[in-house]
């Protein structure tokens, strides 16, 4: 791949070298135009980019100039005339145009709205004004609308007409003289239909839409469920103000899925690309969760702490406290991530935790079941050679008499029934956290991870020498 890039890149430059504009424009007309702005990504002479903006045709300058990096954009604005801009706008949909200036400085935005046709502006700072992450911020305003007393012939005429400059021609949608979406038509209806047929005879009244409030999280999830191209977005009287279209939601999806990654990672999103993000601004992105994280690890050292006489006592207690706390923290960062995944799909929902609650109890029983009696026979496997120090064991043999191997399975048995435990609390809060989460309207991902692992290693510490001092510790006569 990387081999691919390199070569193309090549070529690009070679052509521009060579002042070869028809070598150019058939590399445009042959290479998608992503392929070609990654193979340049590292390019940022304004000269090298305005030559390839002012040879290829106005077909390939807009949509390449959305693949392009912010940071590109930029050059490529400040390099322009206002009439060079004003063409690459006037070829560019609204929605592009807004993920272009969101992130530049305002000296840009306003040289970028000016450019703007008065329609196309209106629509630009409509979108700029939507909250972000909804439907509204996302959608896009180039699409085919049409009444529903139009005929089939009038409508495949207006399609030929304005097609080219609307971002699908695939869904039609319909609309009443009020405005108001009542419906919509898919090109393949209007093929088959006869040209004197009118849209409200043909077309789908029980469609499926969006308000430009909603969640983009959510507007994925419809598309998915009724496998759609494209969804219209109304405001709160039921008109269409815009349109989502598939393209749009792997875009959602792609950074819902970074978001997630990030949320169970502790750190903060990431809006760059990695190598393209500065250093301080990756250590702001982790350095607040790891603070955090320090923070509450308060309780795990009070724990420790309360518990020191009797460490001190007899040392193998300690020995045993980082297999516990792992064992825990790894089984509800397990069961976080399953839910956390199915909350996500809609496989259930808030009012099905009781059903999630029983199932994980049992799961965790048999787990908990499995790994304590495995932790026993290895444990004492590890005592017996000697792997695991057991001379705090001999002192006590010494003082107080008694049988080696008998410590050893009591020691055993501690670690083998606090796992047991353990194994069964960390599933229960590793379940209930993301409800949790759902409830007071956070993003389960947040409950993933470090956070769960935290709250884990408390439980699993208080169990342990709870069970040392009241059930364990007497036998060895503490």
């Amino acid at each position: 791949m990387e081999e691919n890039k390199s070569i193309l890149k090549q070529w690009i430059l070679s052509a521009i070298t060579n002042r070869s504009g028809k070598e150019l424009k058939e590399i445009f007309e042959t290479i998608p135009n992503i392929d070609i702005a990654e193979a340049i990504a590292d390019v940022d002479d304004p000269k090298i980019l305005l030559y390839i903006f002012r040879v290829v045709g106005s077909e390939y300058s807009a949509e390449f100039f959305a693949e392009l990096s912010s940071e590109q954009q930029e050059a490529v604005i400040n390099a322009f005339s206002d009439k060079e801009l004003m063409e690459l706008i006037s070829d560019s949909y609204a929605d592009d145009i807004v993920d272009t200036i969101e992130e530049m400085p305002a000296n840009i935005v306003i040289r970028v709205l000016k450019a703007c046709p008065k329609d196309l502006r209106s629509d630009v700072n409509r979108l700029l004004n939507y909250k972000e992450n909804t439907a509204g911020s996302v959608m896009t305003t180039e699409y085919i609308e049409m009444k529903d007393s139009v005929t089939v012939k009038e409508a495949i005429e207006t399609i030929r007409e304005k097609g080219k400059d609307a971002e699908t021609i695939y869904t039609i949608f319909v609309r009443d003289k009020s405005r108001t979406l009542v419906g919509t038509v898919e090109l393949s209806d209007l093929i088959f239909s006869k040209d004197n047929e009118v849209l409200s005879e043909i077309m789908d009244k029980d469609f499926v839409c969006c308000n430009v409030n909603d969640d983009q999280e959510e507007v994925a999830k419809k598309f998915k469920r009724y496998d759609l191209t494209a969804m219209a977005v109304v405001n709160s009287e039921n008109k269409i103000v815009g349109i989502i279209t598939i393209d749009d939601v792997v875009d959602i999806m792609e950074q819902e899925v970074s978001e997630d990654i990030a949320h169970m990672a502790a750190i903060t999103d990431m809006e760059d690309p990695y190598l393209k993000t500065p250093v301080y601004k990756l250590v702001l992105k982790c350095v607040p969760w790891i603070l955090a994280l320090m923070v509450l690890q308060v309780f795990t050292t009070m724990i420790l702490s309360g518990f020191e006489g009797e460490i001190s006592k007899f040392a193998i207690l300690a020995v045993f406290t980082p297999l516990i706390m792992d064992a825990g923290g790894n089984s509800g960062g397990q069961t976080t991530t399953m839910i956390v995944r199915s909350l996500s799909l809609d496989e259930f929902s808030g009012k099905d935790y009781g059903k999630v609650v029983l199932k994980e109890l049992r799961v965790a029983a048999i787990i908990g079941g499995i790994v304590s009696i495995f932790a026993f026979g290895w444990l004492m496997f590890e005592m017996s050679a000697g792997i695991v120090n057991t001379d705090s064991i001999l002192t006590i043999i010494n003082e107080n008499g008694g049988d080696f191997n008998v410590y050893m399975c009591l020691i055993a048995a501690l670690v083998g029934g606090t796992l047991f435990v353990t194994m069964i609390i960390s599933r229960m809060v590793g379940c209930s956290l993301p409800f949790l989460a759902k409830l007071v309207k956070l993003d389960p991902a947040v409950m993933c991870g470090p956070i769960t692992t935290t709250m884990v290693d408390v439980i699993s510490l208080v169990t342990y020498f709870l069970l040392w001092t009241q059930i364990i510790g007497p036998q060895f006569g503490f």
